[in-house]
């Protein structure tokens, strides 16, 4: 795969969880190099509500929306502090703009869009004053970009500026350096260096806050909390039924059925703690990294336990036959690769940091070998669920066995129907994904992820209603139905070396063809 192509499917993977992991009390720890051209542009995007048409205005935004940069410190870099004597100062401009906005930063020309305004472009463009961010005058003067100017001190020893200070020091003494977002939309906050004469790195500390009318939750974000206080309630629901059937068929119960209860009670945790993951989140503003990483590992054995409960599905597990022999642990090594390789992609996007190491080379080249490996598990897995499945039904066929044969029909429908819906939504999160798709429709891009979580819990339960424990499982899981069997259509030979393959014999005693092995679904 050439490299291109490799770097841009992990840069995908990462543009489409990293929204995940941002934080609305944003820490700046970085080095604004001047800017040339197009490049060293630093900026952060995040959706913001306007009080009036908010989801919530409660507790911590009480209604307000504003982004207050007061907090932003700028100061020279060590090296940096001898030998500019222009005016003992340099500049740094920050612009805080609703990003629909963003073409009215700079100006282009020759095909490329320059951003500072120097001597060349003054001759060109008439841009004022020199040596500062090109801002279209208009979206300037009628407030729909603000835009401070901060002089920074080279002198050895002089204090750090933040933003606060030198914006009470502006006219009218009003804090400047909060931003009331007054219409609802997708906010930037850009800084620039774009002092060419003494052409000094600046550093820049501190933080921002991005207050919402309802808390810090970013508004791209906000529809996930309500969204897995939902699931997680569902989740409570279905655990407490099945809970109740197993209490009521204790005796009767199928080892598959209790890899069921294990799938069920991940489900419960994983939600659960994403659940009140994004309550602190909106609440403090930052992510809690011990209940995002449990979220993660809970959400992971999840996926990665209902992997290995599909295929001993599909090779008949508990149903056709007692035991799956030599082939259980392959089905569970190869499940736990998937839980080492999903655990590490998980950790890699989502955890705080990530954001600032999606530029380097080894970062992404050890991302993409993670996906390219998933994806080869995954491959895998679904070819080994379709080749046992089909095989299962063939034998159950083969042996007239109608209400196993009905329930696994049913169980390939709904596999079938999944992995239509999987491969149609898969194209549209490709779509769903492209930067002029997401700033039309930030306030549902939460949705595009929230749709796989409901597609699992509706496969889910299709599952857990086919495989319901009853008073009947054990008696008639391995049975035969005898009623509807020509002794002349097969061979006792036959019979026996089918049964060894399938792992084991089937118990012959009790069955008729009116008793389902569970309850019709």
């Amino acid at each position: 795969m050439p490299g291109n192509t490799r770097r841009q499917l992990a840069c995908l993977a990462v543009a489409v969880a990293v929204s995940r992991v941002s934080s609305e009390i944003y820490e700046y720890h970085l080095k604004l190099q001047e800017v040339t051209s197009s490049g060293n542009l630093r900026f952060r995007q995040s959706g913001m509500y306007a009080p009036h048409d908010a989801p919530s205005k409660t507790a911590p935004g009480n209604g307000h929306s504003f982004i207050d940069l007061g907090d932003m410190k700028l100061f020279p870099a060590p090296h940096e502090v001898q030998g500019y004597g222009r005016s003992g100062a340099t500049f740094v401009d920050v612009a805080v703009f609703e990003s629909r906005h963003f073409d009215e930063i700079g100006v282009e020309s020759d095909g490329v869009k320059h951003y500072c305004c120097t001597a060349e472009q003054r001759s060109l463009t008439g841009c004022h004053p020199l040596r500062s961010l090109i801002v279209n005058e208009a979206h300037h003067t009628n407030g729909s970009i603000d835009l401070i100017r901060i002089p920074v001190p080279l002198e050895e020893g002089s204090e750090p500026v933040t933003v606060a200070d030198h914006a009470y020091m502006l006219p009218g003494r009003k804090p400047y350096h909060k931003y009331k977002v007054k219409s609802t939309g997708l906010y930037t906050v850009l800084l620039a260096n774009c002092d060419d004469t003494d052409a000094a790195d600046i550093l820049v500390q501190g933080q921002t806050e991005w207050m919402n009318p309802y808390g810090y939750l970013p508004g791209e974000l906000y529809g996930m909390m309500p969204f897995f206080g939902v699931l997680a309630s569902l989740y409570v629901v279905l655990g407490a039924v099945w809970l109740i059937l197993c209490a009521l068929n204790w005796s009767e119960l199928l080892v598959l059925q209790m890899w069921i209860s294990v799938v069920v009670g991940m489900g419960m945790l994983e939600t659960g703690m994403k659940f009140a993951d994004y309550l602190t989140f909106n609440a403090e503003g930052e992510r809690n990294m011990g209940m995002l990483a449990t979220g993660l590992v809970f959400g992971v054995t999840k996926r990665a336990v209902s992997r290995v409960l599909v295929v001993m599905v599909s090779l008949g597990y508990s149903i056709v036959k007692p035991s799956l022999g030599p082939q259980l642990h392959r089905v569970l090594l190869l499940g736990l690769i998937y839980f080492v390789l999903a655990v590490g992609y998980d950790m890699l996007v989502n955890l705080a940091g990530t954001n600032k190491n999606l530029g380097d080379p080894g970062f992404v080249d050890s991302l993409t070998l993670i996906v390219l490996f998933m994806s080869l598990v995954d491959v895998v897995f679904y070819m080994w669920i379709l080749q046992a499945l089909m095989q299962t039904i063939a034998y159950l066929d083969a042996r007239k066995q109608s209400v196993k044969l009905q329930l696994f029909r049913r169980f390939r429908t709904v596999l079938i129907i999944s992995v239509l819906f999987s491969i149609a939504w898969a194209i549209f999160t490709v779509v769903a994904s492209a930067p002029k798709y997401f700033k039309r429709h930030w306030q549902s891009a939460w949705s595009v992820n929230a749709v796989w979580e409901v597609l699992y819990l509706i496969i889910l339960v299709a599952v857990a209603v086919l495989f319901m424990p009853s008073k009947n499982s054990q008696r008639y899981a391995y049975s035969l139905e005898l009623a509807t069997v020509d002794p002349d259509d097969m061979e006792e030979d036959e019979l026996d070396e089918d049964e060894a393959e399938y792992g084991g014999a089937l118990d012959d005693g009790e069955a008729g063809g009116d008793n389902p092995v569970f309850p019709a679904a």
